[in-house]
């Protein structure tokens, strides 16, 4: 073993056929080398972090695929990384590692002649050609994606070295034979590991590939489903977990197939097949399908009746949803400990649409992927729903559907209720639409003056991150960290606007991390419009704070809005991942007092950079 002179012959002789394909990144790299840090933070699903500008929006994984982590992580660094490399001008990748005499498989290979498995070292080359296909940008757009070795594509291993614990330092070179873009990205290598310059380790004609997956699939055996009870985060894998989780009440059943909770959260994380039975299962693989809100943005608990033919698309079909509502819920913490902010509310109406429309079917008929938004609601809330709510019951009914060549766009109406009392009632329209669709946006026609506003200046400013103790200190204030959707005011004109009530201006810097980002919706991550109506409902309350119309008052709290006034939204573009600024321009439209306490109403826009993608009028805040 000493004398071993390596492994013989060099992988340049050995070119590979033209059969293989030779994609080109679908992100190109701006980085030829990765430090331990950058290494690390692939393993540990930071790929943002890793691989920097052009994997902002990885930040929004959900479970990113990645290599190894913790001890089974071999590689430290990655010092060459070069899509034009190697021999054969195919690319290269070379990462390091060091060898140190603690390391934990000379404890168990073998007693009393220590040295690294074989089969680790090739699995160290296997996460250097995984990390050469998340190099090549595979990764970006596959959130739950895993790295496995191809089958049915014959390899040959060489073994004619060995590390031990006097060996310093191990190499893994990937020499690429062919890269396929997909839809499932191939990578097809030599790989060749070698420890203090001897070649150790040589395979050949190596396939890995990255292939469709889901979180739940790994999360649902980790532990009891948990819960977020404030804005402290809960990691994603321990929401996910359903060990010992049993049905308080029963649920509806059609075809043998039961609509409970972990088809619920099959719908937001898992195999579209576990939601909502076989005719998903074309979507258990590269292709995608309309998802919910995963936790700690998914409400509902289970499906207890409903109406209408599976993926039959009729018009009348019904479903009523029951969300059991904690005690102890992040929503009532970051609020204002007792009420459910209206955003929530909004979900707990819109999300069993959403279910409905998969449901019935809308998708499956057509043969490209689509994306499900809302476009308009108009909804009435009648009362609040507090920490002391068991349970809030949704009627849905699709009264419409109407399709044009892709696109589908569907009309529902909606009443919840906590118990026998009506909290909220609402008709809304939601459509499917090709990923197409979204490129070229032109979003809500505004004017001159309207695109104007944005940028006038104003002396009036504040930073809400700073938490201003006028502001976030007391009953009537504005909320936490987690829910909190305006980072700053940037504008006051109090006797301006049509009323003379005024006008006000906010804004939100975008990170691609946000909690809702990961939230909603798997694979698809775009910024809850409910959130957007929240964030114009949270500068409502900043107005009135500031105006005085809290002072006064007997411990004063807010309402999420107000009762018995119809809030109306039209949506025509979205929030992702990619945008920058949001801003929120609002006109106040009335104020006033009655027996109840005082009140505001208003009006406003909600812009991603410079494009106005939301509008909502009727939007009122009373304090109590």
């Amino acid at each position: 073993l000493a004398r071993s002179a390596g492994v013989q012959g060099d992988p340049a002789a050995d070119p590979p056929g033209p059969d293989l394909p030779t994609d080109p990144p679908a992100v190109r790299c701006t980085h030829g080398s990765f430090d331990a840090d950058r290494v690390r933070a692939f393993s540990e699903g930071r790929p943002a972090d890793c691989f920097g500008p052009g994997w902002e929006r990885a930040a929004a994984h959900v479970r990113s695929p990645r290599i190894d982590s913790g001890r089974l992580r071999l590689l430290r660094e990655v010092t060459a990384f070069d899509p034009a490399g190697g021999p054969w001008g195919r690319g290269y990748l070379r990462a390091e590692t060091p060898v140190a005499p603690d390391d934990w498989f000379f404890d168990g290979h073998f007693k009393n002649d220590p040295c690294m498995p074989g089969t680790l070292m090739l699995q160290g080359g296997m996460q250097a050609m995984a990390f050469y296909l998340a190099a090549m940008g595979f990764t970006v757009d596959r959130d739950g994606w895993r790295f496995e070795p191809v089958d049915g594509a014959p390899s040959t291993a060489e073994c004619r070295g060995q590390a031990t614990p006097r060996s310093r330092r191990i190499v893994y070179e990937v020499f690429v034979r062919g890269v396929s873009a997909g839809p499932v990205p191939t990578l097809y290598a030599d790989v060749l590991g070698t420890v203090d310059g001897c070649r150790a380790f040589h395979g050949r004609h190596v396939g890995l590939r990255l292939v469709p997956d889901w979180p739940l699939t790994h999360w649902r055996q980790l532990g009891p489903p948990a819960r977020q009870t404030s804005g402290t985060p809960v990691p994603l894998a321990s929401l996910g977990g359903l060990v010992g989780h049993r049905e308080p009440s029963a649920t509806a059943v059609v075809d043998g197939f039961a609509f409970d909770y972990a088809s619920l959260l099959a719908c937001a994380w898992g195999r579209p097949s576990e939601a909502f039975g076989p005719a998903y299962a074309r979507f258990d693989g590269t292709r995608r399908s309309a998802r919910l809100p995963g936790p700690p943005y998914h409400f509902m608990s289970r499906i207890v009746e409903v109406e209408g033919p599976p993926n039959g698309m009729a018009e009348g079909s019904r479903v009523v949803a029951e969300y059991d509502v904690p005690d102890r819920a992040w929503y009532f913490e970051q609020n204002d400990g007792r009420t459910m902010p209206f955003a929530v509310l909004m979900e707990i109406a819109l999300q069993p649409c959403g279910w409905l429309a998969t449901y019935v079917g809308s998708a499956l008929a057509s043969d490209i992927d689509l994306l499900f938004r809302n476009l308009d609601g108009s909804g009435t809330v009648i009362g609040a729903v507090t920490d002391a709510t068991a349970t809030v019951r949704t009627h849905a009914e699709l009264t419409r559907v109407s399709r044009g060549g892709d696109m589908i766009v569907e009309s529902f109406t909606v009443r919840c209720f906590a118990g026998t009392r009506l909290v909220f009632d609402l008709s809304t329209v939601f459509g499917f639409f090709p990923r197409s669709a979204f490129e070229q946006q032109t979003g809500i026609p505004v004017s001159t003056d309207d695109r104007a506003a944005l940028t006038a200046p104003c002396d009036h400013t504040v930073d809400l991150t700073t938490r201003p103790a006028a502001l976030f200190d007391g009953p009537a204030r504005l909320p936490g960290p987690m829910l909190l959707m305006i980072d700053r005011v940037t504008g006051y004109w109090p006797d301006a606007g049509r009323a003379g009530l005024g006008r006000l201006r906010s804004e939100k810097d975008v990170d691609a991390g946000e909690w809702f980002f990961k939230a909603h919706f798997f694979q698809d991550p775009v910024q809850p419009g409910s959130l957007g109506i929240e964030a114009m409902c949270q500068l409502l309350r900043y107005y009135m704070i500031e105006r005085g119309l809290t002072g006064g008052i007997p411990s004063p709290r807010f309402e999420p809005v107000m009762p018995g006034r119809e809030v109306t939204w039209k949506y025509r573009g979205q929030i992702t991942p990619e945008t920058r600024l949001i801003t929120v321009d609002m006109e106040i439209t009335a104020v006033g007092e009655d027996a109840t306490g005082r009140w505001a109403v208003a009006e406003a826009t909600l812009w991603g950079d410079d494009t106005c993608v939301y509008r909502a009028r009727g939007i009122g805040v009373r304090v109590l």
